[in-house]
């Protein structure tokens, strides 16, 4: 079992408290039998502290059992699920301290829990080994869900972007660009820039950056970045190093490997763009788009033109203040990719605000539902550059979607592009704000009568939707529930 300095004196812990309630002694007793103080044998069993040998052999004697048996890591039938939970990569993967839950304070809640509970745990590690989870996908769930508890509204995050704005006089200014971020970067933190080292190594191609610490740090940048994907790396890298962050990737497009770097990826975003899109510029832009008498297409590809951002930089600062600042706080965000060699689409971010509906969740082998504007606009988008040479280009989309058998309705409004690095990539990012009365006074064009409504679902195999043109693979999924359901039925009539 490999487990870390921490793990094993939690176990040490748990053997020890179990021998000692085994032989009903109390924590007294043990403690005149052994000669060790109360305070002492209490912080041993919390596991806060690991005796020394000679204090391991006098436990040992007191409980007649061998030296070897109470430092083996190996736990007994009740409490080997616990060893198995500390040695799995779920708890490194859950923000538990970000809760305010004392690791030791849950182990020996979990030790002193029926067996039945005890199954819980080593059915839930089972299922971290056999599925995604495994490959991070519980600690993108924690930080998901660790953003949707903020209402993904971070006012440290904020005022450390305002303060280094002020501190750098760029207060006055209505554009950062990537050649000021560039200098800040050089200036502030000695930092050396290079463009062309990165792209001379052909397997580096879809790197977008990467970092080399040394007595002078220098970034790698691949060339082929846009100048808002740009302007967006090296605000990052001015937030590790003005947040004073260490632990990270320090190659840019790879997996993060704790809920730690995760959220220190989401931090360090998060600065990069409140520090590029000013929160009064974009609470002001904000206020004006939902004050427009009817959907303007161009409204938001103008405002990407104006801060020199990404759809992505754009959707995540409205997102941060529209919950803040104009109390519309019932929303979904997507993200999705499509992979124009593989002909498929992934779902590579969500978020979601007290909204009830799910467009799908991380589905790895359903088709999502392609009636979404999300997906359309992508389709939209790779027919407009098959018929013109141009490929830069940036087109919005929106829908009143309709859940089937639902009733909420969600104004779903999207941007879709095409990818610098890899051209077979095409992206969409979608905003659904769920349309309610509250929305409907706030947002004047919710009820322009050119917005298209339609009704969608989360992926095919679930869907009842008959003669959908979209559909891409049939209902097997709802099929063996209705299966299910009919044989329930039968059965209950039988026993009527």
């Amino acid at each position: 079992m490999d487990l870390n300095k921490s793990n094993i004196k939690l176990i040490f812990g748990l053997k020890l408290k179990q021998l000692r309630q085994s032989k009903n002694l109390s924590l007294s007793e043990l403690a005149i039998k052994s000669r060790l103080s109360i305070s002492y044998l209490n912080e041993i069993e919390s596991g806060k502290k690991y005796p020394k040998s000679d204090k391991i052999l006098a436990l040992a004697n007191c409980l007649h059992v061998p030296y070897d048996i109470l430092v083996s890591v190996k736990l007994n039938k009740n409490l080997a699920p616990i060893g198995e939970l500390l040695n799995s990569n779920i708890l490194r993967q859950l923000p538990i301290d970000h809760y305010g839950i004392d690791i030791n304070k849950l182990i020996t809640l979990l030790a002193n829990a029926p067996i039945q509970l005890n199954a819980i745990v080593s059915t839930i590690i089972e299922i971290a080994r056999s599925s995604e989870m495994s490959k991070n996908i519980f600690s993108r769930t924690a930080l998901r869900i660790y953003k949707e508890f903020n209402e993904n509204y971070f006012q440290d995050i904020e005022l450390k972007s305002d303060n280094f704005r002020k501190q750098n006089n760029l207060t006055n200014l209505s554009n950062i660009d990537y050649k000021i971020l560039s200098e800040l970067l050089i200036n502030n933190f000695g930092y050396v820039i290079n463009y062309k080292e990165l792209n001379k190594h052909p397997e580096l191609s879809q790197i977008r950056a990467v970092v080399k610490k040394d007595k002078i740090t220098t970034i790698f940048i691949n060339n082929s970045l846009s100048n808002s994907q740009l302007s967006f790396i090296l605000g990052k890298e001015i937030a590790y190093n003005y947040l004073k962050i260490t632990d990270r990737s320090y190659i840019y497009s790879s997996n993060l490997n704790s809920f730690e770097q995760l959220l220190n990826n989401l931090n360090t975003s998060y600065f990069s763009t409140s520090l590029i899109i000013s929160k009064k510029q974009i609470i002001n832009d904000f206020n004006e788009f939902i004050k427009l008498k009817n959907w303007d297409n161009k409204f938001l590809i103008n405002l990407l033109s104006k801060y020199q951002v990404t759809p992505e930089m754009l959707f995540q600062r409205i997102s941060n203040v529209a919950p803040k600042y104009f109390h519309i706080n019932k929303f979904f965000f997507l993200r999705f990719n499509y992979h124009n060699n593989l002909n498929q689409f992934e779902l590579s971010k969500e978020l979601h605000l007290n909204t009830n509906q799910n467009p799908g969740g991380y589905h790895s082998q359903e088709h999502y539902c392609r009636r979404w504007i999300s997906i359309g606009i992508i389709e939209e988008l790779k027919e407009m550059i098959n018929k013109k040479s141009k490929s830069d280009i940036f087109i919005s989309g929106i829908q009143k979607s309709k859940f089937l058998n639902s009733n909420e309705q969600y104004l779903s409004i999207s941007i879709a592009k095409r990818g610098n690095i890899n051209t077979n990539l095409y992206s969409s990012v979608t905003l659904g704000f769920l349309i309610d009365s509250d929305l409907e006074k706030k947002v004047e064009f919710v009820n322009d009568t050119s917005i298209k409504i339609k009704e969608v679902n989360d992926t095919c195999e679930n869907c009842e939707l008959i003669n959908c043109n979209e559909r891409v693979a049939p209902p097997i999924l709802l099929n063996i529930e209705n299966n299910k359901n009919k044989v329930k039925t039968a059965i209950d009539k039988l026993l009527l």
